[in-house]
């Protein structure tokens, strides 16, 4: 459908102070902050788990060498998704329109297509805990108890869900601290780099983080998360206000965002009609294939 004179009256006289609606200052990219973001030439990617191999054995003097065989694991598929959206307006309405509203409508398109891209790395974080839509390798959601490959398991997050407190938050950092391999030998990721909240947390995560002393202390404790160097970070388009996760430094987690298409925009005019058409075209998948790095909760509301 076509955007028309009738739709816009306001526009075709002068005298309007301002338009609201049209200007936005520009905003900060959240999801390339958070994601590894590659790029694709495919329908989909493929990624192989396997599992290493054990610790040495002793040898006898004389006896022969113990051999251990790799493990295959699972096969995760990214699936690359289209998003697309566009607009029409009539000659007439482009013409006369005396604010350049139309005109700017272009710029909107753009400003859709960002934040598009924002709300569906925030329904991937939102998922982090359900796996409703978003699993690993193993099937789990990306904090989840988690089968390795030799049998046993092993959970990145708090089994009972908690709001963020001091004592939540170190056991998740211990629990980084100790994450093993698909062998079940130590595969430390840190005691995390980042701690991702929604703006419900954003104050109480700050004073739980860069507190000399303690918070929410009478004591003269020290504060044993300043030095730690841990940041908080706030995520601005997830729905899931109470949940918090610590994340370890991105290179050593695996949530990733496959560009396979990035934004791309077109216009045309229709011979018949003389309406102006402009549309944006993108593809993109998201996802992990392996859990760790990444562990917290979400929350007990």
């Amino acid at each position: 459908m076509s955007t028309m004179t009738s739709a816009f009256s306001a526009l075709l006289a002068p005298g309007l102070r301002k338009v609201f609606g049209t200007e936005w200052k520009d905003f900060a990219e959240e999801f390339s902050n958070i994601a590894n973001v590659l790029t694709s030439k495919r329908a989909y990617e493929e990624e192989l788990t396997t599992a290493g191999l054990g610790l040495h054995q002793p040898k006898g003097e004389g006896q022969p060498i113990v051999y251990d065989d790799p493990i295959q694991g699972d096969v995760q598929r990214y699936t690359h998704a289209t998003w697309a959206l566009g607009f029409r307006v009539t000659r007439e309405m482009y013409d006369d329109d005396q604010y350049g509203v139309m005109k700017k409508m272009a710029k909107q398109l753009a400003r859709s297509a960002r934040l598009t891209i924002e709300f569906a790395f925030g329904a991937f974080l939102d998922d982090i805990f359900t796996g409703s839509v978003y699993t690993g390798a193993d099937s789990a959601a990306l904090c989840a108890s988690h089968t390795l490959m030799t049998g046993a398991t092993y959970a990145n997050y708090a089994a009972t869900a908690t709001d963020l407190t001091i004592g939540a938050l170190r056991s998740a950092s211990e629990r980084m601290e100790k994450t093993v391999s698909e062998r079940g030998l130590p595969d430390t990721r840190g005691q995390g780099a980042r701690l991702l909240v929604t703006p419900l947390y954003a104050w109480y995560a700050s004073e739980i983080l860069k507190s000399k002393l303690k918070a929410y202390t009478a004591d003269n404790t020290m504060n044993a998360f300043d030095g730690l160097g841990i940041e908080p970070k706030v995520t601005h388009y997830q729905s899931d206000e109470d949940q918090w996760t610590l994340w370890a430094p991105k290179s050593m987690y695996d949530v990733k965002f496959f560009w396979r298409q990035q934004p791309k925009f077109d216009n045309e005019d229709d011979f018949d009609t003389k309406d102006a058409k402009f549309s944006s075209y993108m593809r993109f998948s998201q996802g992990f294939t392996d859990w760790r790095g990444v562990d917290g909760s979400g929350g007990a509301a």
